[in-house]
């Protein structure tokens, strides 16, 4: 799962049609990096999902940071100057022997929210202690 940074404020300072925008800059980040087995969905407002089928974690981790650095790299123009905005992630899992997908679901809503409270601007998979002290994601 993906939450698009301080999105409200984005809203609230640059208005709808910025947001709008920045919305588009994500779905289109999200596009580049297409591939076979991921299918994205926008949930509402600035959170979207991302299911990925037969990846590993850390493939799934690789590919989840690819769009947040690259979504960092995005610039949106607007009558007070460019903006760039930061996007924060979490990544579930299902089980060997299976889950459902609202119980994956959940689990990456948690780790999205360990990442929202470590500062932002990275990606957390819920079942990896280790990923979680990495450093926040920035653009090259």
């Amino acid at each position: 799962m993906f939450d698009l940074d301080h999105f409200k404020k984005t809203n609230d300072v640059y208005g709808h049609p910025v947001g709008d925008q920045v919305l588009c800059r994500f779905a289109a980040v999200i596009k580049k990096y297409d591939r076979a087995n991921v299918d994205a969905f926008r949930l509402g407002g600035e959170e979207f999902a991302l299911v990925m089928t037969r990846i590993t974690e850390d493939k799934a981790y690789d590919l989840a940071s690819k769009f947040s650095v690259s979504f960092g790299t995005e610039v949106v123009a607007t009558p007070r100057g460019p903006l760039r905005s930061t996007v924060s992630g979490g990544i579930g899992f299902g089980e060997a022997g299976g889950a459902s997908l609202d119980d994956v679901l959940a689990e990456a809503d948690t780790a999205l929210y360990a990442a929202k409270r470590a500062g932002r601007n990275r990606v957390i998979v819920q079942n990896k202690a280790s990923k979680a002290d990495e450093p926040a994601l920035r653009s090259a």
